[in-house]
């Protein structure tokens, strides 16, 4: 069987370093560079997923076609973590954008794959929203529900 590493459209991006930013882009960056934080929460957990390492929910999908319900919490909480920190940036590292796209397109593509087995029904569309819902944050800067949007955990279907 072949496999074909999966790439996407190119991602955000950092301009040159010969340009200098503008006081209006100072000001816009009121969070840490991401090249300091990416050994932190939720930076690490981002990371991991985004090369897909041995127990990550990316890991899980991509090599098993199965859904791991503790490791898609780890991620979840990643992204949202990763939404609020971002909010105001300008730019962002093209890995996190490479990440974003790959858990909110590739992976419910993931999810029709003939050997992908599924979890619940009910808790897999609650799933998929939340990845749509985190996408729609990432890609356009505010959260679809608004600043003070109280978060649930999405919680799987226990018999």
């Amino acid at each position: 069987m072949e496999t074909t590493e999966l790439t996407g459209p190119p991602g955000p991006w950092e301009p040159p370093a010969a340009i200098e930013p503008t006081a209006s882009d100072e000001q816009q960056r009121h969070v840490e560079p991401m090249g300091l934080l990416d050994t932190e929460w939720p930076w690490d957990t981002l990371h991991a997923e985004q090369e897909g390492r041995t127990g990550s929910f990316t890991d899980a999908m991509r090599r098993e076609y199965r859904w791991d319900e503790e490791a898609f919490t780890r991620l979840e909480a990643a992204m949202r973590a990763a939404c609020e920190a971002l909010d105001g940036r300008s730019t962002i590292e093209r890995w996190v954008g490479e990440g974003f796209w790959c858990w909110t397109a590739v992976v419910p593509e993931l999810t029709e794959h003939p050997r992908f087995t599924p979890p619940d029904a009910h808790y897999l569309r609650q799933c998929l929203a939340r990845l749509r819902d985190l996408g729609s944050w990432f890609f356009n800067g505010t959260s679809p529900y608004g600043p003070d949007h109280l978060w649930e955990p999405v919680q799987p279907v226990r018999s």
